[in-house]
């Protein structure tokens, strides 16, 4: 533990509190009104008032350490949930986008093209087969450039040949040629590159039919171009942050601010832990590194997210925070640690004793005309001083109220902010996901057996063999679709890949596919279904994405097509469950659910039963154009909400895409029953009362506002145990003890046809009757005030209470209904037994 400015907090915050804005507010508020709870302790020992103001002050001074340290820590809390889940997005995004390099390189290193080119005596020219590499880059723009290569490291094509050698040393070349394996991952300076920088490169051998090797296939990605778009897309142009992909080493391999972070810099920041302090360049930052969980299998170069945000800008004040009432969630709710969850009932313990000190203090002055008490002391100062210590109660309350709330919206804002993180992650990864398939179904539409086949219409039956290989072997490569279905001009199915659909050749694709997918002869365009059941996915709802596929000579022509099913139960599924806000142990937060949307509200895709695929999405959450947060009361409980907006990704919904699917991603987790912090009435200490005027003593069963003669009514006690009675008699809550004597204690809530209280805890009244004490129990205390006469009317209650009402007392609020005691008592028909 350590302390900052006399207050003790967890060594957790040590480093970070002194930047805590609210945190300083708060401690300054609390820290006044424990000098001030000081000074009425020594009054109170000076003027002799029965109240435990010594007691109360301990308390106070415990529970103001403990908020201070909660609300330091849940401040940090937000902060790391905020940069550990940028840094996971980083690491997860880059590593989906290599895994779809790892499939590309596998297909086209086996293209026939590229071999026959490489093939000795090939008429091939150079100049078609940098026209084939710059139609697949044109595609899968990712790359920088695609490099076909011979046995000899020579560079014999190339999609941009400008400064390239005429050989290349890499290594990788040489690793290509001697592996069996699906593709060779390297990253380091190449001759490949347009500079000294690392460049990322995926490469393949390229065999002749007897599996000989005939040279290598390079893809060199656009390593520093993707990165800057990862980090414009997760970064604000305003926000502070850093983000960041480290090597296994720590060291920097690409920043989003070179100049607080130059490529290269050493970060060891440790990915185990949620956050930890780094100095860097003379400056303090907040840190948190993300390993991936991998995807599909492929694990990633073992690299690591990472962000980063100077301390002393990392608590300012969130200008995003989510819309809503500040008081929906009570701090009871299970998204705090119990630590947190306690805190509210400490407070409200405090407030009830000190209601009850009060009520006692004022009941306990005699009434009369003189102005000292029994024992000589001055009962106008006691008066005073119970006035003093019930306003600064009732001040108490409120600042503990407000400090409450801010922690409240702090831990909110985190989730919430968690939620708008995971929306737009899962609708960015479904966009680059999307964005590889159409980019599939174009490049395989160019596939050179594929076109002459279709150009044969009488030859294509002996060819089926032959196609139904080429689409299983890129159905392995390519596992995210179910089948790939090649269909001539008529829109007839003539191979597919997934053996169990053989039944498909011969027939005509279905719901007018093959027109959309021919819909313009022209090796840019591709076409998509709607997202509904199709017999092609066993009746499910999916994207079918599908290409023309143009004559061999004639490119103005389409003489068929492909069609890709996309698997997109699990797929979406995945790309969901993925992007799940979790906390900083990464377990997904509890109730947590994640769906897609249509421009409908139409679920396409969803992590949760409540939400099934197929309904309309029936939370009330607005679909807005961009990311947003909010809260929304749904179904009896808020819930932090998160929006995503799909925004495409490079060419794919772009602004020269004629493709547009408006489609939302939404992030809903519940964080308890709308319930602020229960307000409790504090009692007002009146002055010296008038001699006409009749002393009572106030207090709240329900909505009731009642009242007994003070003169009956020894003190207000709030039992530490109740025995209840076997029998459970008709308005009778058991038995309590008082001065060592058991007491019958009544609960008048069934004599107003209201339910059982649920608190345990509330206070009883004691009232002397001519059997010995009675315990009255009550749900609040008020005031102890005197009334004049003038003020107080026959009883008005009618059906509702029966007798036992003596008066009605108006005052500036709700009437009170004064009771008459030996009546009320009489009314609850209590059992004859005298106190033990």
């Amino acid at each position: 533990m350590a302390t900052y400015r006399g207050i003790t907090v967890s060594d957790r915050v040590r480093d970070v509190v002194r930047y805590m804005e609210c945190v300083d507010e708060s401690r300054e508020a609390l820290t006044a009104l424990e000098q001030r709870w000081d000074l009425l302790d020594i009054l109170g020992r000076v003027i002799d008032v029965p109240t435990e103001v010594s007691r109360t002050r301990r308390e106070f001074s415990a529970l103001n350490a403990a908020l201070i340290d909660a609300l330091a820590k849940e401040s940090l809390k937000k902060v790391a949930a905020s940069i550990g889940t940028r840094a996971q997005v980083v690491v997860d995004i880059v590593v989906r986008n290599l895994f779809e390099r790892t499939a590309d390189i596998g297909f086209l290193a086996t293209d026939e093209d590229l071999r026959g080119f490489l093939t000795p005596g090939s008429n091939l020219t150079a100049d078609a087969i940098r026209q084939r590499l710059i139609e697949y880059r044109a595609k899968y723009s990712v790359y920088r450039n695609v490099v076909l290569l011979d046995t000899a490291g020579r560079v014999r094509a190339a999609a941009d040949p400008a400064a390239l050698p005429d050989r290349s040393d890499d290594a990788f070349v040489t690793q290509a040629l001697a592996t069996a394996a699906p593709y060779v991952e390297t990253f380091a300076p190449s001759d490949l590159g347009e500079d000294a920088a690392p460049q990322l490169i995926y490469s393949h051998r390229i065999e002749d039919a007897a599996g000989r090797p005939l040279g290598v296939l390079a893809l060199v990605f656009g390593f520093a171009e993707e990165l800057a778009g990862v980090f414009d897309t997760l970064l604000a142009p305003e926000d502070w942050t850093i983000a960041a992909l480290l090597d296994s080493a720590g060291a920097v391999l690409a920043s989003s601010d070179h100049a607080q972070l130059p490529i290269g810099t050493a970060l060891p920041v440790d990915p185990r832990r949620d956050q930890q302090i780094v100095r860097l360049a003379g400056r303090r930052y907040i840190a948190a590194a993300r390993t991936t969980g991998g995807y599909q299998g492929y694990a990633g170069p073992g690299w690591r997210g990472c962000a980063l945000i100077p301390v002393e800008v990392a608590f300012d004040a969130d200008d995003t925070a989510a819309s809503g009432p500040a008081d929906m969630i009570a701090c009871d709710s299970e998204i705090f640690s119990p630590a947190v969850r306690d805190i509210p009932r400490r407070a409200e313990a405090i407030q009830a004793a000190l209601n009850l000190t009060v009520w006692n203090g004022t009941l306990a002055i005699i009434d009369g005309t003189d102005d000292a008490d029994g024992r000589g002391h001055d009962a106008a100062a006691r008066r005073t001083l119970l006035a003093e210590i019930s306003g600064t109660g009732a001040r108490t309350r409120q600042v503990f109220a407000d400090a409450i709330a801010m922690l409240t919206r702090t831990a909110v804002e985190a989730i919430a902010a968690d939620c708008a993180a995971s929306a737009t992650l899962a609708v960015d990864i479904m966009d680059r996901n999307l964005y590889e398939r159409a980019n599939d179904c174009r490049w395989w539409a160019l596939t050179t057996r594929f076109r002459d086949a279709l150009a044969a219409p009488d030859t294509i039956v002996a060819a089926r063999d032959e196609l139904t290989a080429i689409l299983r072997y890129i159905n392995d490569l390519y596992t995210v679709y179910t089948n790939l279905i090649l269909f001539d001009h008529d829109g007839r199915i003539q191979a597919v890949s997934d053996p169990a659909q053989d039944h498909l050749v011969g027939t005509i694709l279905p719901d007018g596919l093959a027109a959309r997918f021919m819909a313009r002869p022209a090796t840019a365009f591709y076409g998509v279904s709607d997202f509904k059941p199709t017999p092609l996915y066993a009746d499910r709802a999916t994207y079918i994405y599908g290409a023309p596929v143009l004559h061999p000579r004639d490119h103005a022509r389409a003489i068929g097509g492909i069609a890709i099913v996309f698997d997109g139960a699990p797929q979406f599924t995945s790309m969901l469950t993925d992007a799940l806000p979790t906390d900083a142990a990464g377990d997904v937060l509890p109730g947590a659910a994640l769906v897609f949307v249509d421009a409908a509200g139409r679920i396409l895709s969803s992590t949760s039963d409540e939400h099934p695929p197929g309904t309309v999405f029936a939370a009330p959450v607005p679909l807005d154009a961009g990311a947003s947060t909010r809260l929304v009361p749904w179904r009896g409980r808020t819930h932090a909400v998160g929006v995503g907006a799909s925004a495409g990704y490079r060419e794919y919904k772009g602004p020269a895409d004629a493709y547009r699917n408006p489609v939302h991603a939404i992030c809903l987790v519940p964080l308890g029953e709308q319930q602020p912090v229960a307000a409790t009435v504090t009692p007002i200490a009146t002055g010296r009362p008038s001699g006409d005027g009749r002393r009572v003593a106030t207090f709240r069963v329900g909505q009731h506002r009642l009242a007994l003669p003070c003169d009956r009514l020894v003190e207000a006690v709030i039992p530490d145990r109740m025995a209840r009675r076997s029998d459970r008699a008709h308005g009778i809550a058991g038995y309590a003890v008082h001065d060592g004597r058991g007491v019958l204690v009544v609960d008048p809530r069934s004599y107003f046809a209201l339910p059982p209280a649920i608190d345990s805890h509330r206070p009883v009244i004691m009232i002397r009757t001519d059997r010995g004490l009675k315990g009255l129990a009550v749900d609040a205390l008020g005031e102890v005030m005197t009334v004049p006469a003038d003020r107080m009317s026959g009883p008005g209650l009618g059906s509702a209470a029966g007798n036992g009402v003596e008066a009605i007392i108006q005052t500036p609020g709700d009437p009170v209904i004064l009771l008459d005691t030996d009546a009320f008592l009489a009314a609850l028909h209590l059992p004859d037994q005298r106190a033990a």
